[in-house]
């Protein structure tokens, strides 16, 4: 099972004490690619992706996910996506909002692996 939640703020104070820290791994989106294109994470571990634009806006969106967020262009922020119950195995993602003739090369996947080493 994949979750996704876009971070739209904090809780009450301390709320977040219990809870795992998540993985954060900086995505950089370009035309026509997302750096890196290849996103390995350990299973059942919270993951927070921080996506920023390089140069024009660009979507980030989970193939057969509930997720679905625009990336602002360079210098205008960056989309947060948190991943949570991450089960082993292969999850792909590419931008969700045409950028330009290479558009459908922007891909990537989130590789799940289990504490064996394998997705």
């Amino acid at each position: 099972m994949l979750a996704g939640v876009v971070l739209a703020g904090a809780g009450p104070a301390g709320s977040r004490a219990l809870e795992p820290q998540p993985v954060v791994v900086p995505v950089v989106a370009e035309r026509f690619s997302f750096t890196p294109s290849e996103i390995r994470v350990p299973a059942r571990v919270p993951v927070e992706l921080r996506i920023r634009s390089a140069d024009t806006m660009h979507g980030f969106r989970i193939v057969g996910r509930q997720v679905n967020v625009a990336v602002p262009k360079r210098r205008q922020g960056e989309a947060v996506v948190r991943l949570e119950a991450l089960a082993p195995g292969r999850y792909r993602f590419e931008c969700s909002r045409l950028c330009g003739a290479g558009h459908h090369f922007m891909r990537g996947e989130i590789v799940v692996v289990a504490s064996d080493g394998n997705p």
